[in-house]
């Protein structure tokens, strides 16, 4: 088993993923701890003549203690979160060698060939999907495609529009579907590929497919190996798999 190395790097900046959680409970703490000063001194410096009102003094208790307890509530959600990240990222390491299919738009590229699916939302009169490299270069059109509502999968070769083999990468998939009055048609893809390693944050956990990584949320299927469908499309034309 092998990581490329830009790979390795996307998965270690999706390991040093920033986070809200601490500056917000730091937040919510440094405004209880404000709240409680000010309430002290209003205690201290009151009139002893006129005092705070019974009822106010014992509504301004029960807010306090109800930032308090958003406090400690937070504190709970934050330790069921991480139990379940933590379980989450024992069972990523089982992925490892197999073929995962994963809700993205995020193409990898392995052994010189890939293969994803697009599903559209309604029938469209026209469909083409483009595949774009790292840069942003678009590098292979597929014209040739069924544009009817539903799920469809394709094959890729890892060949451009020109017939070179492109090195294996991460790459995008772009699917544009016109209907019949000229309007976007919604399309959504998934990915398939062998997962070669995983990151865990503290808080996220990523999986690498070669260089293309993805959160362990969007993983849909997992294969033992890469699955065989009836029908299958290389480059525009179909073939019967076997």
């Amino acid at each position: 088993m092998s990581t490329t190395v830009s790979g390795l790097d996307a998965l270690n900046n999706a390991a040093t993923k920033g986070t809200d959680s601490s500056s917000s409970k730091t937040k919510l703490f440094d405004d209880m701890q404000t709240f409680l000063y000010l309430l002290t001194q209003q205690l201290q410096y009151q009139d002893p003549l006129e005092p705070m009102d019974t009822s106010e003094y014992t509504q301004q208790l029960v807010q306090y203690a109800g930032v308090e307890q958003q406090i400690q509530t937070n504190n709970y959600l934050e330790s069921l979160i991480s139990q379940n990240v933590n379980a989450m990222s024992a069972q990523s390491v089982s992925y490892i060698d197999k073929t995962v299919q994963a809700l993205s738009s995020s193409l990898p590229l392995q052994d010189g060939s890939a293969k994803f699916a697009y599903t559209l939302d309604s029938d469209a009169v026209s469909c083409v999907i483009t595949v774009k490299d790292a840069a942003g270069n678009y590098v292979k059109s597929f014209t040739d495609v069924d544009h009817a509502s539903g799920r469809h999968e394709l094959t890729w070769d890892g060949k451009d529009d020109s017939g070179n083999q492109l090195p294996d990468g991460a790459y995008t998939v772009v699917v544009a579907a016109l209907d019949a009055s000229g309007s976007s048609v919604s399309a959504q893809t998934t990915v398939f590929g062998r997962v070669t390693a995983v990151a865990y944050d503290g808080q996220d956990v990523a999986v690498a497919m070669g260089d293309a990584v993805v959160d362990m949320n969007s993983i849909l299927a997992i294969h033992s190996s890469q699955p065989t469908t009836a029908t299958q499309q290389t480059n525009g034309e179909t073939q019967n798999a076997a």
